[in-house]
């Protein structure tokens, strides 16, 4: 999974985001996950990807790998 934000020109607003793919290389086409939320300049979108979002992916990353048993889970957070 990787998070963000995107501009939605249909809203002309940013928006914060979540890609996700099926491997763990991130090849191919990403799903995307975009939040009701819009907001007028990047930085705001970012504030509420890192306040509201990344903690619940964070989370839900963990209890993943507390469930994989004889698996490895990595988890960088890039800034």
């Amino acid at each position: 999974m990787k998070g963000g934000v995107a501009f939605d020109s249909s809203a002309n607003a940013y928006r914060a985001i979540v890609r996700w793919w099926d491997n763990a290389e991130c090849i191919g086409e990403p799903q995307q996950w975009e939040s009701s939320e819009t907001f007028s300049t990047e930085e705001a979108a970012m504030a509420y990807y890192k306040i509201r979002i990344r903690p619940e992916l964070t989370r839900l990353m963990s209890d993943a790998a507390q469930k994989e048993k004889g698996g490895t889970f990595l988890h960088r957070r890039l800034e």
